[in-house]
């Protein structure tokens, strides 16, 4: 009988090893921009600007406030929309506002942006109503990060990741993300120039370079100074 215990023991051993379940230490298919989602919300920038009596047009002390919000605009705004441009009607300064509103359009044509849509309201005489600039823009709101003090860092037996893993890079994005429409999905792509590309399609047929021709003052050479 002494030579059958280590059978039957290696069988007890392996029916218990066929009822098991395997569990992996490592568990994968985690996720910390599923599990800390940023919140991307529509959202309209307004610039108001008041007339001065003392001052035809813009005040002086404006134009910095236009030129910066014609920069923000192109930058994160121009591809949402126009930029629209909102003048009181019935106003007490509507001779200043309409000035206003041409050196606005100056200042818009000289930082690019030529999408401007004007679109009055109607002030009931109030001489406080001022002009509006505005633009359609998207905000990237933040996950709200669990405090890592409520978190038992040493509770790390099944190697899962901490409940706050990759929240702090996920906040870092939504602040850092020039547009958070990109965070939406990808940009469209820019039309195709057709001319050009039946310009290469008609050279290669013939034959010909398809290279563009260098005038006689683009000339190259390889620098000899070290060797």
């Amino acid at each position: 009988m002494r030579h059958f215990t280590p059978l039957i023991s290696l069988g007890a051993l392996a029916l218990l090893a066929g009822c098991s379940s395997y569990d992996p230490v490592l568990k994968a298919g985690s996720s910390d921009r599923k599990s800390f989602d940023i919140e991307v919300v529509e959202d309209t920038m307004v610039l108001e600007l008041n007339a001065s009596q003392a001052e035809p047009g813009l005040p002086y002390h404006q134009i910095r406030k236009v030129q910066n919000f014609m920069a923000d605009y192109k930058s994160r705004g121009k591809r949402h929309g126009p930029l629209i441009v909102s003048v009181p009607t019935g106003s007490p300064f509507a001779p200043q506002y309409e000035q206003s509103v041409q050196e606005t359009l100056n200042i818009a044509y000289d930082y690019g942006v030529l999408d401007v849509s004007r679109s009055d309201y109607d002030s009931n005489g109030a001489p406080e109503a001022p002009m509006i600039l505005a633009f359609a823009t998207f905000r990237a709101i933040p996950p709200n990060c669990p405090s890592l003090a409520t978190i038992n860092m040493a509770a790390s037996s099944t190697n899962d990741p901490q409940p706050a893993f990759g929240c702090a890079t996920q906040a870092n994005l939504a602040m850092m993300v020039a547009d958070p429409a990109d965070l939406l999905g990808t940009r469209r792509a820019d039309p195709v120039d057709t001319l050009r590309r039946a310009e290469v399609l008609t050279k290669y047929r013939a034959g010909e370079s398809t290279a563009t021709e260098r005038g006689e003052q683009e000339t190259g050479a390889i620098s000899t100074a070290v060797e």
